[in-house]
């Protein structure tokens, strides 16, 4: 095939087994930091510019861990993105090869 290009599924595949991996490693470090900060308790003080400061801090730092949680499964989604690309060259493929091309 000229100017063509190939894919090498077994690639992507591969690809598709690191981003399951580096999901489940994001997904420990946010279960790990969400434990740590759990366990640190209420750190702003109870007076009045502890409970100031932590009005403003509390809501954003859980944000923060809730976004990472999110790139966690994001990026485990890459997988099984990258697999259903996979079944589909495949499939392709078997397709021109049984009608001949």
């Amino acid at each position: 095939m000229t100017g063509g290009f190939g894919t090498r599924p077994e690639d992507l595949e591969s690809a598709a087994t690191r981003f399951d991996e580096a999901g489940r490693i994001a997904a420990d470090a946010v279960a790990a930091l969400r434990s740590t900060l759990a366990g640190l308790g209420d750190v702003a003080g109870d007076d009045e510019q502890g409970r100031t400061f932590a009005a403003q801090y509390d809501p954003k730092a859980a944000e923060g861990v809730d976004a990472i949680g999110q790139e966690a499964v994001g990026l485990g989604s890459l997988g099984g993105a990258l697999r259903a690309t996979v079944a589909e060259y495949r499939a392709g493929d078997a397709g021109a090869l049984g009608s001949g091309g």
